[in-house]
């Protein structure tokens, strides 16, 4: 192989970009655990070590060193499904909205944005990902490391494929883009339930999180994969309840909402490779509207 032949071949099927240890485990477990059984290449970045998380238990780490705590969590939990690299950004954690993590500048969303940019921007370009995966504008419930990242990581793929900038590496274009996609109306579903994780969010509040489950492109069946995600999952001991039994991670009845996962397909301002593209649409069970 040539270096030229090397600079146009992709090295990762699927590029993860995320802003917290666990958002990956929360979101893409099996699809995660589907990919390992084909053998696909899927890689991480995250933006922070989770610094300003919740702890579950003293015995498993002080708030000082929770985000090495967190990154060794992250590493475990991906080693399982087989993501490599696994690659984390100088950046800390910016807490949720209205926290006063929000205004740490070192966090997140203190961040000079173009110095966010031309980290993502590199991390593309070297990796080479056929397809990039990201948080979309809602973050799914808000929060602002999740809306900051996935908004510069939907730039940096774009920026990435031209060769009119000052960043590092050469161009990469990435064949597809696809935003983390909770349905609005499941959200809505979980906080009537008293005891679900929105139950004290207000409805209006509700009404801006996630995305109308019309927009969603694809949606994946991992109900095979339930055990292993369970086991993800499970790594991250400091963000579970102490008590297994009070998780309800291994409760039966939440293994229907386990085995479905979705995104949403965001257009490119470019043709796309149809000989790569179908990565991910080859565990679609909803028809490409594309």
């Amino acid at each position: 192989m040539t270096d030229n032949d090397e600079a146009t071949t992709a090295k990762l099927d699927v590029l993860l970009i995320l802003a917290h240890p666990d958002d990956e485990s929360f979101g893409f477990w099996g699809l995660m655990a589907w990919a390992q059984s084909r053998r696909l290449r899927i890689g991480l970045v995250c933006a922070t070590r989770g610094e300003a998380g919740e702890i579950s238990h003293p015995s498993l780490g002080a708030p000082v060193v929770l985000g090495a705590v967190r990154e060794r969590e992250l590493r475990g939990a991906m080693t399982i499904v087989g993501v490599d690299p696994v690659r984390l950004l100088p950046y800390r954690d910016s807490g949720m909205r209205g926290t006063p993590g929000n205004d740490d500048p070192r966090s997140l969303a203190q961040a000079d944005r173009e110095a966010v940019l031309a980290d993502l921007v590199f991390q593309i370009r070297d990796l080479r990902p056929h397809a990039v995966i990201t948080f979309g504008p809602d973050g799914v419930y808000g929060h602002p490391d999740h809306v900051r990242i996935g908004e510069i990581a939907t730039e940096a793929v774009k920026v990435a494929a031209s060769s009119a900038d000052s960043f590092l590496g050469g161009p990469w274009q990435t064949s597809r883009l696809y935003h983390m996609a909770v349905a609005r109306e499941d959200l809505i579903e979980m906080s009537r339930r008293e005891s679900g994780p929105f139950a004290d969010t207000p409805p209006e509040v509700i009404a801006t999180m996630g995305i109308p489950r019309w927009e969603i492109t694809h949606v994946f069946d991992v109900r095979e994969f339930i055990d292993t995600k369970l086991r993800v999952l499970a790594s991250h001991a400091t963000q579970l309840p102490y008590q297994p039994e009070d998780s309800g991670i291994g409760d039966p009845a939440m293994r229907p909402r386990l085995g479905r996962e979705s995104l949403k397909r965001i257009q490119l301002p470019w043709p796309e490779d149809r000989e790569t593209a179908d990565v991910l649409d080859a565990f679609n069970t909803l028809p490409d509207p594309a």
